[in-house]
Parts: structure tokens; C-alpha cells; sequence
């Protein structure tokens, strides 16, 4: 109901999940189960990165980033590229406003970053990072 209501507000038919709260369970039941066919993926928040082999696309590795440093999150970047990972970052909130906040200062630390090393990186939505993985998959 929620995607057709969302398609009816920007046209889109492909989305991907997020787990809210990072919760994966209702009671004992994975609620993602019956939903896994309308998603091309699903954003969870264990905090490692992600290899193209062995990406859980119901599970997607993520970095809840809270009050942590630009040097935090630039230090994940180049991790990301020197090991040819999928780095995820979760960002609840930017500049205050919200309890799960990144300072604007590191914010733009990392933004910077990313413009630094844009020739070693890709930086994309979830939905563009599982249409990539699904593709390079399935060429395999």
C-alpha cells in the first residue's frame, strides 16, 4: 500500500527497505520475509563494510553514523577503497534537529572527502548500489 501510494507521488515502481530502528523481527517473525519481492533491497544497520560476493541484499551493512568525527567517516572511506568495498553510511540527521545527529562540521568534512577522492569512489543511492550489485551478480 505504501509503495503504491509513493509511486502515485513520484512515479517511481523500483524501491528499497530500511529497517526502522534496525529492527528485523515482530515477536519472532522477519517481517522483511513476505516483503522481499517488492524491494530490490533492504538497508539494515550492522555496522561492516560490504563485498560484492557476499552482500545479504536483505540485510545491507550500514554505518550508524551518530556525533561521529569527518575523520571517522573519512577514515571509512578510504577503508571502503583500499578494500573494494560497499561502504553504507546511515545518517538520521545533519546539523542538529534530531537525537541520531552528525554535526554539520563533519558532515562537510566528509563531503569534502568524497570530492577529494571522486576518482576512487562511487557515491550513489541504495537503489542505484542494488541495481549495480543485482547486474554484475547475475553476469557472473
Amino acid at each position: 500500500m505504501t509503495n503504491t501510494l509513493l509511486t502515485a507521488i513520484d512515479g517511481k515502481k523500483v524501491r528499497t527497505f530500511a529497517y526502522p530502528c534496525g529492527d528485523l523481527r515482530i515477536g519472532d517473525a522477519l517481517y522483511y520475509k513476505p516483503l522481499v519481492n517488492d524491494f530490490a533491497a533492504a538497508r539494515g544497520v550492522t555496522g561492516a563494510m560490504n563485498f560484492i560476493d557476499n552482500i545479504n541484499m536483505e540485510d545491507i551493512n550500514s554505518y550508524a553514523i551518530i556525533n561521529h568525527s569527518g575523520k571517522y567517516m573519512t577514515d571509512l572511506v578510504d577503508e571502503a577503497i583500499k578494500s573494494g568495498s560497499l561502504l553504507v553510511f546511515l545518517f538520521h540527521g545533519v546539523g542538529g534537529g534530531h537525537s541520531l545527529n552528525v554535526e554539520l562540521k563533519a558532515h562537510r568534512e566528509l563531503l569534502a572527502h568524497l570530492k577529494k577522492r571522486e576518482k576512487d569512489v562511487w557515491v550513489a543511492t541504495m537503489l542505484d548500489v542494488a541495481e549495480f550489485i543485482q547486474r554484475n551478480r547475475s553476469a557472473k
